[in-house]
C-alpha cells in the first residue's frame, strides 16, 4: 500500500466516518477476559464431504487468516514507533504516528497504552462520531471508463466478485480495494485507541472533519489514478510485497521520507503524471493538512497532557508536524521503546 493511501485506506475502511472499533462476533459471549463462541461448532467428520470447508477459489482475494498471518510475519511487534514527546513551559503531551491498518495496539510498546490512559484527552485526525455522508457514485460503469483490457486486469488482481461489487461505484473505492487486498483489516490502531479512550471515559476530539477527508479522497483518487494504479501493478505478488514491505518499515521505525514512495512515483510517471502534479498531490495530502493542524496542536500542547494520533507520514520531513511544532517553541523528543 503506497503511503499516499495511508489515510485513504482508513477512510474507506471506516465508511468515511469517525473511527469505530471492529465489530465483535455477535455469537460470542464473555468468559472472564476471554471471548468464547456462544455455540461450539461441531467437529467435521473426516470422511463426511458436507463437514469439510469448500476449497478456496485461487482467483479470489486472500481471506482474513492469510492477511493476518502476513501482517504478523512482517510486524511481530512495533520495535520503534513514531512516538514523540512534546514539552514547553513544563507542559508535556504525546504524539503517535499511526499506520491506520495492519497494526493492533497490542504490538505497540506498553508505555503507549499507559500514556493514553494518563492523558486528559485523546485527539485523532477526525473526531470520533463525525460521520460524513458518503454519496454513492454516479452509477456509470468503471469497466467502460477503463476499457476491456484494463478492466480484465483489474478483475485478475482483485477477483471477479470484488470487481463486480465496485464496478458501478466510485473510482476511489476500486483503488482502495486493490491497495488494501493484503492488509490486515482486523487490526486498526486508531480505532482501538478510540475504543480504549471511550471505555476509559477520556475526552476525545479531532483536527479536521470527515467531510473534508471524504472530499479530498474523491478528488485525488479519480479514474486517472485508478488507471495508473492498475497499469503499475503487474500481479498480486507485487501487491503482497508492497504491503509487507510498507508494514515492516513502519514497525521498524525507519521511514523518514514523507509522501509517496519510489514505487508509487514510478507508477504515476509511467501513467503520464508530471513531477509538478505528483508534488501537488503530496502537498494536498500532507503539507497543507499539517499546516492547518498546527494552530490546534499549539493550543492543545500548550495546555498539556494531550495524546494525539495521526498518520505517521504527517510527522517527518521539513514540513512535518514535528518540525512545525519545534518552530513554535516546543521541545520534541522521539520516545524510545
Amino acid at each position: 500500500m503506497t503511503k499516499l493511501l495511508a489515510f485513504a485506506a482508513l477512510t474507506a475502511f471506516l465508511g468515511c466516518g469517525g473511527d469505530k472499533p471492529p465489530a465483535k462476533d455477535p455469537t460470542a459471549i464473555q468468559v472472564g477476559t476471554k471471548v468464547e463462541p456462544a455455540v461450539t461448532p461441531p467437529t467435521p467428520v473426516a470422511d463426511d464431504p458436507w463437514g469439510k470447508e469448500p476449497p478456496k477459489d485461487p482467483t479470489e482475494p486472500p481471506d482474513v487468516t492469510e492477511t493476518k498471518a502476513l501482517a504478523d510475519k512482517a510486524c511481530p511487534i512495533v520495535k520503534a514507533p513514531y512516538y514523540w514527546k512534546f514539552t514547553k513551559a513544563n507542559k508535556t503531551s504525546y504524539l503517535l504516528g499511526s499506520r491506520h491498518l495492519g497494526v493492533p495496539l497490542a504490538k505497540m510498546p506498553p508505555k503507549v497504552k499507559e500514556q493514553i490512559l494518563k492523558s486528559s484527552q485523546v485527539i485523532f485526525e477526525t473526531p470520533p462520531g463525525d460521520d460524513s455522508d458518503d454519496p454513492p457514485g454516479d452509477g456509470s460503469s468503471l469497466a467502460d471508463k477503463l476499457g476491456p483490457k484494463l478492466w480484465e486486469k483489474y478483475e485478475r488482481l482483485v477477483g471477479k466478485k470484488v470487481a463486480a461489487n465496485v464496478e458501478h461505484g466510485k473510482p476511489s473505492v476500486a483503488i482502495l480495494m486493490l491497495m488494501m487486498m493484503y492488509e490486515d483489516k482486523t487490526s486498526a490502531l486508531d480505532m482501538e485507541i478510540e475504543q480504549l479512550a471511550s471505555e476509559s471515559g477520556l475526552k476525545t476530539g479531532g483536527l479536521e472533519s470527515s467531510a473534508f477527508q471524504t472530499k479530498l479522497l474523491e478528488e485525488l483518487l479519480d479514474v486517472r489514478m485508478l488507471k495508473a494504479t492498475i497499469e503499475g501493478t503487474p500481479d498480486r505478488k507485487t501487491m503482497e510485497k508492497d504491503s509487507f514491505d510498507d508494514l515492516a518499515e513502519y514497525c521498524a521505525g525507519t521511514d523518514e521520507s514523507p509522501g509517496m514512495d519510489a514505487h508509487a512515483i514510478k507508477q504515476m510517471k509511467d501513467a503520464g503524471y508530471t513531477d509538478a502534479e505528483i508534488k501537488r498531490l503530496d502537498e494536498r495530502m500532507l503539507d497543507e493538512r499539517n499546516l492547518k493542524w498546527i494552530p490546534q496542536l499549539d493550543k492543545l500542547f500548550t495546555a498539556g497532557n494531550v495524546f494525539v494520533v495521526v498518520g505517521a507520514d504527517h510527522l517527518s520531513g521539513p514540513k512535518g508536524v514535528v518540525k512545525l511544532m519545534q518552530a513554535k517553541g516546543f521541545k520534541a523528543e522521539r520516545v524510545a521503546p
